[in-house]
């Protein structure tokens, strides 16, 4: 195979605005609230304000348990409760010993927190959900484009997002292939296992949805949390992947091991992310394998360079956001 991508947060980030680690769920009613849209100026009327709060429940429900489980945090449920009443933005300013992914760390250690987790989840997957494409999407239909006339022994694709921003070009006929067996691919989903370029993506997806009771697995359509309801088959930091999605890594060390070269975009090596890392790309990667980064955090390529001393760093962009300038092959 000659090339493998990796797509980590930040391709997701600057391709539609998803959030980064450090906003996921502490900025969900900022990024998503209606207030967005209509502006400072207009005064929200008490159906607004209720409809805003029912659009947040969860994250209403989180604070306070969060709160019981941080004192230090205590008075944020407070301000959220302030800025619903009075129809403004909320936003919550967190240091990073409490960010999502160390606390879901601190959570699952603690098995008597799974209801916190079940909503830190749920209010994950609304929160990357409700800012998918906001910001166009530029980037990754680029690259979409880019795998025109490339076939699935040629290139391969390695995600860690949940989102469904990489998705197919029907016009084009770009399919992938997730290389996962689902119980049931709704009606509305145009999709055929075994077409299109392996898309590997390790930590689940918003779109599989999950029988948290039996086990099954649906592949729903990219929007559906506006229709359906059910449990999302993703894996926050620190959670353990289902059997089924567990395969998907016997089939990623199959693919780093026979590649001639691999592009990570906008994956920072994050700490909850490295010994997956090592074990995937260290452990299995060649010796005679290219390394090409595109990332927009400067720090991170230092991180590559340690991570990967022995391979040939073939270039390096530190710009997403520069469409025009990235050459993908």
């Amino acid at each position: 195979m000659s090339e493998l991508f990796v797509f980590g947060a930040g391709a997701s980030h600057a391709s539609g605005g998803t959030p980064l680690g450090k906003d996921l769920v502490w900025n969900f009613c900022r990024d998503c609230s209606k207030w967005n849209a209509v502006g400072p100026d207009l005064r929200p009327t008490e159906k607004d304000l209720e409809e805003n709060r029912r659009d947040f429940i969860d994250f209403i429900n989180f604070l306070p348990k969060i709160e019981n489980r941080y004192p230090e945090l205590s008075g944020i449920s407070d301000k959220l409760d302030k800025a619903m009443e009075e129809g403004e933005l909320a936003s919550i300013d967190i240091r990073k010993g409490y960010y999502i992914d160390e606390i879901m760390e601190d959570l699952i250690r603690d098995r008597g927190y799974t209801d916190e987790v079940r909503l830190i989840k749920r209010i994950a997957s609304q929160h990357i959900s409700k800012t998918s494409h906001k910001s166009g999407n530029n980037f990754y239909k680029l690259f979409v484009k880019s795998l025109k006339d490339k076939t699935r022994e040629e290139v391969a694709i390695i995600s860690f997002n949940f989102d469904c921003l990489l998705e197919d070009d029907l016009r084009n006929g770009i399919y992938f292939d997730y290389l996962i067996e689902f119980d049931d691919i709704d009606s509305g989903r145009l999709y055929e296992p075994g077409r299109g370029i392996p898309l590997l993506k390790l930590h689940g997806s918003l779109d599989w949805r999950i029988n948290t009771d039996t086990g099954l697995m649906t592949l729903l359509p990219v929007e559906w949390y506006k229709s359906y309801g059910g449990e999302p088959c993703i894996f926050l930091p620190h959670e353990q992947a289902n059997q089924r999605t567990s395969q998907l890594l016997d089939e990623a060390i199959k693919f780093v091991r026979r590649t001639k070269k691999i592009t990570f975009i906008g994956y920072s090596l994050p700490d909850y992310d490295a010994e997956d890392a090592k074990e995937l790309f260290q452990s299995n990667i060649r010796n005679s394998t290219q390394i090409k980064v595109i990332d927009i955090l400067e720090g991170s390529i230092d991180r590559y360079k340690k991570f990967f001393d022995k391979n040939i760093v073939d270039e390096i962009v530190c710009d997403l956001r520069k469409y025009g300038t990235v050459r993908f092959f």
